[in-house]
């Protein structure tokens, strides 16, 4: 079982979610060609609420995580698509293991 889930919650503003869908995608694609201890990664479209995306993401442990967050091309997605997004939550998991 993975040991972190990731959970991110952004709202685009009016007009942009495809313009960040597309950006998006290619940052999903960087994530799944060099992170290895990556082992899912979902964008999921809110059906009621038109300008929603969440995504989805599976990570190994901390340190696939702090790899994810520091990886040149996460934060050139998060400068190319600031001006897109009205707000961002994300939220950290970890199993319950009951």
């Amino acid at each position: 079982m993975p040991a972190i889930a990731l959970v991110v919650e952004i709202c685009t503003h009016p007009g942009q979610r495809n313009a960040f869908l597309a950006r998006l995608r290619q940052h999903r694609e960087n994530v799944r060609a060099h992170e290895p201890g990556c082992l899912g990664f979902e964008i999921l479209l809110a059906e009621e609420q038109a300008d929603t995306l969440v995504l989805y993401e599976l990570y190994q442990d901390d340190d696939a995580l702090r790899d994810h967050d520091a990886a040149p091309y996460f934060q050139a997605y998060r400068e190319d698509t600031a001006p897109m997004i009205a707000s961002r939550r994300r939220i950290l998991c970890r199993p319950a293991n009951d």
